[in-house]
């Protein structure tokens, strides 16, 4: 069940499967080995791609990252110290960003994504949390053997549980989420981490396949209908439940609402900061992998299948954006004024709205 799991996760939330050749080179650990120059970059597998200040970046398979600083017409290609794939990335203003994947890879650039240096890999998060739960343990923490089970669990195979989101406040605090209920907060901009796994309302230890700050809250969206809400008086996640029984990829919202997208083209709305949902109709039935509002308060959503849908009314109606070239999407972002950049198997994809 943990591998059909974790398939399904890598798969849907867009960590997509990954092929390699095989090479007469010796192998090189995906954490020790630098990202190789790709001439094709730009139509090479991409997973997520944000904005710092104007510029463009994209992240992708084996620890790709390109930066665009002409609204995507070309793009070049950044320095990563690992071939991880990445899953995540997020920008807190024109320098200061992180990119999060699989084996617990964390990265940080203080150059608007020129270069990058690792925080965090699964080889220091299994330490990290094993210390911090034995430590609960010998106080006499009944919960902690059970997460120390887990965590021995997940990490059998090695430091290979990926984290498939990342939401920076501020340039000092932050969390990265991931599968299996993985959770950890930073205080400092990424020098030190601490688990909140115990903090959040998740016993089932669902995944977590997105994190976001909305209107000042932080929400992440998990499985089965779950979305968790930051109560910072209690400094821990509370589970809101959306009446949804499948799984949330992605979240956006401003000051009037919230929304949640997943599976099989579904998307809940709640306009009071999730304590209530209600369905919209996306006219449309594949996963939904990406979402923005843009500066025309439009929510434009990419779906798995290639299409991008979009809706001008705060998702009471959806339309397809024509003239969208169809491919397996897995990331979107706003460029510019009416023009989108969408990432995903297939590479870089820029499409004008009217």
């Amino acid at each position: 069940m943990k591998n059909h799991r974790y398939l399904c996760v890598g798969l849907l939330s867009l960590g997509l499967l990954t092929f390699t050749t095989l090479s007469a080179q010796p192998y090189q650990d995906p954490l020790d080995a630098p990202s190789q120059v790709n001439r094709l970059a730009s139509s090479s597998q991409l997973t997520a791609v944000g904005m710092a200040g104007q510029r463009i970046v994209a992240v992708g398979a084996r620890g790709m990252i390109l930066l665009s600083d002409d609204q995507g017409n070309t793009w070049q290609q950044a320095n990563v110290p690992v071939s991880s794939d990445l899953v995540a990335v997020q920008f807190t203003g024109d320098t200061q960003g992180w990119a999060v994947g699989h084996d617990g890879v964390v990265l940080h650039s203080a150059d608007a994504g020129a270069t990058w240096v690792k925080q965090l890999d699964g080889r220091n998060l299994e330490k990290l949390l094993t210390t911090h739960f034995g430590e609960l343990a010998a106080k006499g923490d009944e919960k902690a053997q059970q997460y120390l089970d887990l965590i021995k669990l997940n990490f059998a195979n090695g430091p290979e549980q990926p984290f498939l989101g990342v939401w920076f406040e501020d340039e000092q605090n932050g969390f990265a989420v991931g599968a299996f209920g993985t959770i950890v907060q930073t205080r400092d901009g990424g020098k030190t981490w601490e688990s909140w796994i115990e903090k959040v309302d998740n016993p089932e230890m669902f995944h977590y396949n997105a994190i976001a700050g909305i209107a000042g809250q932080i929400y992440i969206s998990s499985e089965q209908g779950a979305v968790f809400k930051l109560d910072r008086a209690q400094q821990r996640f509370v589970k809101l439940s959306s009446g949804y029984t499948g799984s949330f990829f992605g979240l956006l919202g401003n000051q009037d609402y919230l929304l949640a997208f997943g599976l099989r083209g579904n998307a809940y709305k709640s306009v009071d900061e999730g304590q209530t949902w209600s369905r919209l109709d996306t006219a449309n039935t594949t996963g939904l992998v990406a979402g923005v509002i843009d500066e025309k308060g439009r929510i434009l959503l990419a779906s798995v299948a290639g299409a991008v849908i979009e809706s001008r009314d705060q998702g009471n109606s959806f339309k397809p954006i024509p003239d969208v070239r169809p491919a397996l999407f897995a990331g979107l972002t706003v460029a510019a004024p009416n023009r989108i950049v969408v990432v995903g198997l297939s590479g870089v994809q820029v499409i004008g709205l009217q």
